[in-house]
């Protein structure tokens, strides 16, 4: 591996609230929340707080380049899909059953995701 940086032990735990964070963007896309009355790309937002948190936490060449990649990807398709389409109709707010039940989902989600890494020999929670 090439070791472009070598990311502080302290970014792991910022890696786990953003990767919370990427996941509920992710379930509440699905579940129409309040918060997809707000930000317009949930799914593309998600991705890019994923690839930002993983750029905090992967210092080495091959992962700056794919999370790297994956995050100007993003980027670029919401400027490209803001563009072809600039007039956005906002959903209507859903009740806060749904808010709470993509929070649930998340925390489990992104809990689950951490403890499928192990499996690779990636320690989501330090080691």
């Amino acid at each position: 591996r090439s070791q472009v940086w070598n990311p502080p032990a302290a970014m792991t735990q910022v890696n786990n609230i953003l990767m919370v964070l990427a996941v509920y963007f992710f379930a509440a896309s699905g579940m129409k929340t309040r918060l997809s009355g707000r930000v317009r790309h949930m799914q593309l937002t998600g991705v890019k707080i994923w690839a930002v948190a993983h750029l905090l936490v992967n210092g080495d060449l091959a992962s700056i380049v794919l999370f790297g990649g994956l995050l100007a990807w993003a980027v670029v398709s919401v400027i490209a899909i803001n563009r072809a389409e600039p007039n956005w109709l906002r959903p209507e707010p859903a009740p806060i059953g749904k808010e709470i039940g993509a929070v649930v989902g998340a925390v489990v989600a992104a809990v689950a995701i951490g403890y499928a890494h192990t499996f690779f020999n990636l320690l989501p929670f330090g080691g």
